[in-house]
């Protein structure tokens, strides 16, 4: 039951998530609607943490490729909290847009570790080495400071 209620939890600030992104590709958040951005996005990224604690803590054996792969999903979910942090002080289109495309390559990376924890091929593996290198490049390229744009 509480794996449902939380399966529920997390489809409602995914979809939270990409509403507000839709509206922001339209138009500036209202104070209101960055604040439910930023929270579901907190939320989600704790999720995503969730996930690879939750692996790290089941490995059994000394299995040294998983936990690489681990370690490299909770690097990715650090960069993406620093980068919602950058762009919580800077709450700017530019910004919205860096950290949607970050979080979607380390979703991407979180689906390829699954996959490989599934199958644990060599073409399992290269694809997830593949989305981890795509999602640590989504890591930079915030804007870390004030800019000129109007604040709605």
């Amino acid at each position: 039951m509480l794996k449902l209620i939380k399966e529920r939890k997390v489809l409602k600030d995914n979809s939270t998530f990409f509403n507000l992104l839709k509206i922001s590709l339209e138009r500036d958040l209202n104070e209101k609607e960055q604040n439910r951005f930023l929270e579901s996005s907190y939320r989600n990224i704790t999720y995503l943490e969730e996930e690879f604690k939750n692996a790290k803590d089941n490995v059994i054996g000394n299995l040294i490729i998983y936990n690489v792969l681990i370690h490299n999903g909770i690097t990715l979910v650090n960069d993406l909290r620093n980068g919602l942090n950058i762009t919580k002080d800077n709450f700017i289109k530019e910004n919205i847009n860096q950290f949607s495309a970050h979080y979607q390559t380390v979703k991407e990376y979180e689906e390829a570790f699954l996959e490989y924890r599934e199958s644990s091929t060599d073409e399992s593996y290269d694809k997830t080495i593949e989305k981890f290198e795509e999602a640590i490049d989504y890591s930079e390229g915030y804007t870390e400071r004030k800019t000129l744009t109007k604040k709605s």
